[in-house]
């Protein structure tokens, strides 16, 4: 059987110029068009045109595992109320591992890492001031009282933070590294290692004649790495025994030396290259013994170069380098696998320390311009893709020394919980045992609800310790870069800060942050403000949409206002197809009023056509009634 197919006079789909198109009266007085299509109004008594707002929710089931603020109707909302994931987030969006609900933004001055509690860091003072361009070297040790031993230049001093005694340490030159083995401490300079105990006087024990000299007491034993060899200094001197290892390249540097369970790690450099070797240990025997030769145990990429290493618990070592820090972690082989840069710093890191769950990691001119520490935890790790050199760790800034400047060393505070840090050209500065900074800060990552709509950011809760002590501050940071203050609550006030309005920003954005700013007491300098979590509340931001619905005129013949009968015979299904077109096609369109001469950007969500028997008032012919719902996605554009 044959038929008769017709040529669709436009494709099924595709923007095409049609979609932007628009009708001008011209002869003709049309009451609408839609996408350049002019049409006769058929609005009477028993068919009326709508306008409605549209929807902005919609029905949804959480299937989470944990229900959590997607539950909750009417607001957006947003909250954190642990931040022991550390800084560096830079959206405080939802994911699959929820980190965003434990990390922020960054702080300067904060201890974030009690879980449920952000309160302020303990100040450090200086104590023994440097004035030189030398490597400032710090070393804690304890006689039963908590001290650090401090070399710079050719002098040698210890310090129980409250009295500096200055040693006598047997050499003269400028001291190049520093060490302990619990009770002595070993200084070298280019022209040998000297020993001493405590505070006592210090004697020449071994002869090194370099200035390129590195010493570490490790494994029961004195190692140093002196120009490119490495030595094991067990007994004997002053003249050097033979060397374990020499690298070949004769410009190799060591830089330090740190232990692991079964073997003995020594960092270095040679130019741009950098790596970690391994050394052995023999168990053979009664005494574990350092077998000779060293073993290339990490690499690092080209322009990398290792300038400090610490060990830790036997699993962890971390490794601070020209370009920042990297945790790494010993396998059960004693092969050493290192992680991402975990904190970068162009200025390079030239010490790590370790104390609790924590390395203490030098941050040279990286808090607001100042020098100080970061903390890095090793009980939180934040990314895990499937082995440990995928690990990356919680972090965030910790002490402060409050000056630039190189920060050369870090240590423990004898056996307390106390830091102390050395900035090259200011001096060594210790942690209180209990003062706290006068102020401190924490900035959330961008909230944002996880899309580029504006929103209404309208209320911020903090929730804080019914007594307050010190003082608590909310302001916010909007895309432009402005911080506006949104309220601070003092010592004593009963103020909650709780459905607080936000004065800022003026309009919708994007995103905003959260700046949250401790105060310490005025009362007592050992507390200080404290939050335990904030929450946003906001809206949808973007032009709210209007369904429009709207009957038109689709016959063969019309009559148009003036009277004028306008059509032929096959015009209404020609029409109904060319309108189809355009809803198939699915573009915005422009709908316009040609009477109110006034146009909107809209898009047909749908439409039917009615045939009934009786034709309306004015048309004549085959045809009906056209339905159209639209939905506005621009203003009322006036032409």
């Amino acid at each position: 059987m044959a038929g008769i197919v017709r040529s669709l006079p436009f494709p099924l789909s595709g923007r095409t110029a049609t979609a932007s198109s628009s009708a001008t009266l011209s002869g003709v007085q049309y009451h609408w068009a839609i996408g350049g299509m002019p049409f006769l109004s058929a609005i009477n008594d028993e068919r009326a045109m709508t306008r409605a707002g549209a929807p902005i929710r919609k029905e949804q089931i959480d299937q989470q595992q944990i229900p959590g603020e997607q539950s909750l109707a009417n607001w957006w909302l947003r909250s954190q109320l642990s931040f022991i994931g550390g800084a560096g987030l830079l959206y405080q969006d939802p994911s699959s591992d929820n980190q965003y609900a434990i990390r922020f933004g960054d702080s300067v001055g904060v201890n974030p890492w009690v879980n449920g509690q952000l309160t302020l860091l303990r100040e450090t003072s200086l104590r023994v001031t440097d004035v030189t361009a030398d490597k400032h070297h710090v070393l804690g040790w304890s006689d039963g009282t908590d001290r650090y031993w401090s070399a710079v230049g050719n002098v040698l001093k210890s310090d129980t933070g409250s009295a500096v005694t200055t040693i006598t340490w047997g050499g003269s030159g400028t001291i190049r590294s520093l060490t302990s083995d619990g009770t002595n401490y070993y200084a070298a300079d280019s022209t040998g290692v000297y020993r001493g105990p405590g505070s006592g006087a210090g004697a020449l024990v071994w002869n090194t004649g370099s200035a390129n000299t590195v010493v570490r007491w490790v494994k029961g034993r004195l190692m140093a790495g002196i120009g490119p060899s490495m030595y094991e200094l067990a007994t004997g001197g002053p003249v050097l025994p033979t060397a374990k290892f020499t690298h070949l390249n004769p410009s190799w540097v060591w830089t330090d030396i740190a232990e692991g369970t079964s073997a003995i790690y020594a960092s270095g450099y040679a130019g741009s290259q950098g790596g970690i070797y391994k050394f052995v240990l023999d168990t053979s025997g009664n005494v574990p013994t350092l077998a000779s030769g060293g073993i290339l145990a990490a690499q690092l990429p080209r322009g990398e170069i290792v300038l400090s290493m610490t060990s830790y618990l036997g699993s962890f070592v971390g490794i601070g380098t020209s370009r920042g820090f990297r945790v790494g972690e010993i396998d059960d082989n004693g092969d050493l696998k290192y992680g991402p840069l975990l904190i970068s710093n162009a200025l390079g890191v030239k010490s790590v320390a370790a104390y609790d769950r924590f390395f203490f990691v030098g941050a040279t001119n990286a808090i607001d311009g100042s020098s100080g520490l970061y903390r890095v935890d090793l009980g939180q790790p934040i990314q895990d893709n499937g082995g440990s050199p995928s690990v990356r760790y919680a972090y965030a800034t910790d002490l402060q020394a409050k000056v630039a400047g190189e920060v050369s060393s870090v240590t423990n505070f004898g056996n307390s919980d106390r830091m102390v840090l050395a900035v090259v050209g200011q001096g060594s500065y210790l942690e209180s045992a209990s003062t706290l900074e006068a102020s401190g800060y924490l900035t959330t990552g961008r909230v944002r609800f996880n899309t580029l709509e504006p929103k209404i950011y309208k209320f911020v809760d903090v929730k804080t310790p019914n007594s307050l002590m010190g003082s608590v501050g909310v302001s916010v940071i909007d895309p432009g870069g402005a911080d506006t203050t949104i309220i601070t609550v003092s010592e004593g006030s009963s103020l909650a800060i709780q459905d607080v309005a936000l004065t800022a920003p003026a309009s919708a954005v994007e995103w905003i942050q959260l700046k949250l700013t401790l105060g310490r007491s005025a009362t007592d300098t050992t507390q200080g403000g404290t939050i335990n979590g904030w929450q946003l509340k906001a809206m949808p931001g973007a032009v709210r949409q209007r369904i429009i619905t709207l009957p038109l005129l689709c016959f063969d013949k019309e009559k148009a206002r003036s009277g004028l009968m306008i059509g032929r015979e096959g015009r209404c299904l020609e029409r109904l197809e060319e309108f189809e077109q355009i809803f198939a096609r699915g573009d915005a369109v422009a709908l316009q009023d040609l009477k109110n001469d006034s146009s909107t950007l809209v898009v047909v969500d749908d439409y039917r056509f009615e045939q009934r028997t009786s034709p309306a008032a004015n048309a004549s012919g085959y045809g009906g009634v056209l339905w159209i719902e639209c939905r506005t996605i621009a203003d009322v554009i006036t032409t």
